[in-house]
């Protein structure tokens, strides 16, 4: 007899009901998008594969290493990486990388830098050192530069972020080579916000620094999918070498290929499914599209916010909108009791938006008018 499991599915949808809806244009802080089916369905034709068991799925890991090599090509790699399950898995292997690589106990950031690298310096045991921002949110380079030279002996690596969490802030990476040419380090992009999306508006003749393997200092670099196009999870991590990939290459007698790679064990294949789809199905000229749509609705956000009254933070480069208010907390709790979930951020009086494909005009039209509502009533 077939057992009928669709009410669990009924259930499943009443509960999803509940959370914040992407369709309605709710979901507004968060670095998370609503997926098209296509790719939600490609991953459930994969789902059950392993790109750690690579020669049992060959198919699952031939779709991995295209994807990587689509990926590494429009950041001027030759190929080598491979896919993650997001930001935070890409830095955690990253600095473990350049601590294997280097022998270093030290990695110099920017305050900036995402929490995730306050969590890989912990788990690996690495000190953390962090310079300060100039008034515009770049970092100080020229502190950079002398903690770079003053821990030149220990470093592990270095982190910048080619759009930052808060402001979307692509930080400049060639600039730090250039100033910081007479000492050996190693730089780590994270690059899972912006990378993917400041490298085709680039190409699109937006100035913008350049954070990829043409700067000699650049060994890894992080970029995710699904903070664009894909369903959670689907990153990358990026590496300059062969050698690199070695690194994090470990033994498993077990495993028909007595090896596998990252810090993970089982890799589902349906992330290379949503990523290969991604390439096939968008491509370069589609994610240019794409990254010209939402940065075109962020300059229209930024000009409908302060048309409110609201004090827009920086002119977005990305589709990212960092904005004061008056009692930034009531005002927030005011857009939340609406279901207007923007994101609080540590700059003071601030909140933030992320442009992410369903945030319409509509949307921001919405938010913008019961933005005026909430300072009118703070008043």
């Amino acid at each position: 007899a077939i057992v009928d499991f669709s009410w669990v599915i009924e259930v499943l949808r009443k509960l999803r009901s509940e959370d914040p809806s992407y369709s309605k244009g709710e979901v507004l802080g968060s670095m998370t998008i609503d997926p098209p089916e296509y790719l939600l369905e490609a991953f459930k034709v994969f789902a059950n594969t392993n790109l750690n068991d690579p020669k049992l799925f060959q198919v699952a890991r031939s779709l991995e290493e295209e994807s990587v090599g689509w990926l590494s090509k429009l950041l001027y790699g030759e190929g080598y990486g491979f896919l993650t399950y997001g930001g935070t898995e890409s830095n955690i292997t990253a600095l473990y990388v350049l601590r294997e690589l280097t022998g270093g106990d030290v990695v110099v950031a920017p305050r900036s830098a995402h929490y995730s690298i306050r969590k890989a310096c912990k788990i690996l045991r690495l000190n953390l050192v962090e310079v300060g921002l100039r008034e515009d949110y770049y970092p100080d380079l020229d502190s950079m530069c002398e903690a770079i030279r003053r821990y030149r002996d220990r470093l592990a690596g270095v982190i910048l972020t080619a759009g930052t969490t808060e402001l979307g802030v692509v930080e400049p990476v060639d600039e730090l080579a250039e100033r910081c040419r007479d000492v050996e380090y190693a730089v780590h992009v994270d690059a899972a916000y912006g990378g993917l999306l400041a490298q085709v508006l680039r190409e699109s003749g937006l100035k913008l620094p350049i954070f990829d393997f043409r700067v000699e200092v650049v060994y890894t670099v992080s970029v995710d999918l699904h903070k664009l196009v894909a369903p959670v999870p689907c990153g990358a991590l990026l590496l300059r070498s062969r050698e690199l990939e070695e690194l994090v290459t470990f033994e498993a007698p077990y495993m028909p290929s007595g090896k596998q790679r990252t810090l993970l064990g089982t890799r589902s294949g349906g992330v290379a499914a949503v990523a290969w789809a991604v390439s096939q199905a968008l491509g370069v000229e589609g994610l240019r599209k794409l990254a010209r749509d939402l940065v075109a609705r962020a300059r229209y956000l930024s000009r409908r916010l302060r048309e409110v009254g609201a004090e827009v933070v920086r002119e977005p480069e990305l589709p990212l909108v960092a904005f004061k208010v008056p009692d930034r907390d009531r005002v927030m709790r005011f857009l939340w009791s609406r279901r207007l979930y923007v994101y609080p951020l540590s700059i003071p009086g601030a909140l933030r938006v992320v442009v992410g494909p369903h945030v319409t005009y509509e949307v921001i039209d919405h938010l913008a008018s019961t933005l005026e509502e909430a300072l009118k009533n703070s008043r």
